[in-house]
């Protein structure tokens, strides 16, 4: 199934949490999972939405970045039979894991590693959110470096930044999000762990 004409789902609006350890703090909303609990009939129809945009079948694997892609990675995956692999923090003393670093994420957790996919894989990257698309440009230009076939990004919420969305244009990366938010919403990410939450 592709192209959809049904409107995106209506989705909470993302806040903002400190996380102690961070360079940044954290988005969070009743879809995450990790700072209350997630009811999974809640980020079905997001991720129906989602693979209703995409040609499936154009697809191999759902690729999951921890640690805020994998829920929704492995929801994606249940819902379009595709295989799905996630990414983890420590890296696997295994041939062919695939590294790439997330700048905003202090040592040791800098460098996300991925293992299991194979040269001439083809992948769509599925996160809960894209602000800057750095840590996308990054994962996808690793992936791509390994012959993995790479160019989709599918997202719960992408910020509403043209800057961002030229970023990923111009490494050929299409991102689908199913809602956005303010672009200066992730300016406030750096001061949270300082000024606490932050109401949206």
């Amino acid at each position: 199934m592709t192209g959809s004409r049904a409107p995106a789902p209506s989705l909470p609006d993302l806040g903002v949490v400190p996380v102690v350890g961070r360079a940044r703090g954290q988005f969070t909303h009743p879809l995450d999972g990790r700072y209350g609990a997630l009811d999974p009939r809640e980020l079905r129809a997001v991720v129906a939405w989602l693979a209703a945009q995409l040609a499936v079948d154009d697809f191999d694997c759902a690729l999951g970045i921890p640690e805020g892609g994998l829920v929704p990675a492995y929801a994606f995956a249940a819902a379009t039979g595709l295989r799905v692999a996630l990414g983890t923090v420590w890296q696997p003393d295994l041939p062919g894991v695939i590294s790439f670093a997330e700048k905003h994420d202090p040592p040791p957790l800098t460098f996300k590693h991925v293992y299991g996919l194979a040269p001439g894989d083809r992948v769509v990257v599925v996160e809960d959110e894209v602000t800057s698309g750095h840590t996308i440009v990054n994962c996808v230009r690793a992936l791509r470096a390994a012959g993995i076939r790479c160019d989709t990004v599918v997202s719960v919420y992408a910020a509403d930044d043209p800057a961002m969305r030229a970023r990923l244009a111009a490494e050929g990366i299409r991102l689908i999000a199913a809602g956005t938010f303010a672009p200066n919403l992730g300016m406030h990410l750096y001061a949270a762990a300082a000024a606490g939450p932050i109401a949206t």
